[in-house]
């Protein structure tokens, strides 16, 4: 299940979208409800491609609504005021109002397919996107035993567009990285999966904050020159990190940064020993590069999310915990 961000109120008009034929809801077990944060869940449930679900559950966890959108519906949440939703098939975003009516549809530029893991709408009408890119190198110019004919596959690229749908900032990883640092991955290889991007935060000072998956690492991104500023996590991690028993984060989700200056983290934790997956909080030093773990959480029965996953601080404290692809 994918849950993200949550509203009180929310209009519905369930012919608003035209979608696979439904299917009944499937059934879920409510361990424990004890006064929970007084809001609907927009969530996005998979299981196999037939049976995928867009639904809004309310306090008591009744359905509220739902609809078996097949392919449709990744991501599906609450983006500054609207709604949105990501159309697999197609590669491109749908935006929503609060009747759920189609107002547009967001896609890449430069005849890149735009990626279903984030989508950031921001106050002014601009839109953050992330995508993939290819290319072929020469690896044996760069390392000792690299293949000369190199295909690296999954570059991470990100495009912003104002309301008009401009491009006006894009970002590729080769310009600003450098793979060679990436020693964690098998760069003698004839093929690299370089990245795998799966959030997008604004930080505070409008620079981006990039979760990169694959090396277990977050990317602090200058916004309008597309320099890296610090690392945290990673094979070039720039960060000392203080009182985390696990000395940081594998394989993470949805990194953010929360009311109170820290970022959260969902820790999928696939490669701690033993794997355990965890909920994270940061406070970040970003001068001294110091960051000290103030609060974490573990379920009692140990899950493990081995992919997807989100955690989402709620106005009352409360943290709204997906807990991803359980093992």
């Amino acid at each position: 299940m994918n849950m993200k961000r949550i509203i009180p109120v929310i209009s519905i008009i369930c012919i608003a979208l035209v979608l696979p034929q439904d299917r009944d809801y499937p059934d879920f077990e409510i361990v424990v409800n004890n006064n929970p944060y007084p809001a609907d869940i927009i969530i996005h449930m998979m299981s196999e491609s037939q049976h995928r679900y867009m639904g809004i559950i309310d306090t008591d966890l009744s359905v509220k609504w739902y609809i078996n959108s097949g392919l449709l519906g990744m991501d599906f949440k609450v983006n500054n005021n609207v709604l949105s939703y990501f159309h697999k098939p197609e590669t491109y975003w749908v935006i929503m109002d609060k009747n759920m009516q189609e107002t547009d549809t967001l896609s890449c530029a430069n005849n890149y397919n735009a990626d279903y893991h984030d989508i950031r709408i921001l106050e002014s009408g601009n839109y953050i996107l992330q995508a993939y890119g290819s290319r072929t190198v020469d690896m044996s110019e760069m390392i000792e035993n690299g293949h000369p004919n190199c295909q690296i596959e999954g570059e991470l690229i990100l495009q912003e567009f104002n309301s008009y749908h401009e491009l006006i900032f894009e970002w590729k990883a080769w310009d600003y990285l450098d793979i060679t640092e990436y020693t964690n991955l098998d760069l003698t290889s004839e093929q690299i999966t370089w990245m795998h991007g799966n959030s997008i935060e604004v930080d505070d000072d409008n620079y981006l904050i990039v979760s990169n998956r694959r090396s277990s690492e977050i990317l602090k991104i200058h916004r309008y020159l597309g320099d890296i500023i610090w690392r945290f996590g990673g094979p070039q991690n720039d960060f000392t990190i203080v009182n985390d028993p696990l000395n940081g984060f594998s394989k993470q989700h949805d990194v953010r940064r929360i009311e109170n200056g820290n970022i959260t983290i969902f820790d999928n934790g696939n490669e701690h020993s033993p794997s355990i997956s965890r909920v994270l909080e940061y406070q970040l030093d970003e001068v001294s590069k110091i960051a000290t773990l103030v609060w974490e959480y573990t379920h009692r029965e140990k899950y493990l999310g081995v992919a997807m996953g989100s955690a989402q601080r709620l106005d009352n404290g409360n943290t709204l915990i997906n807990w991803g692809t359980m093992n």
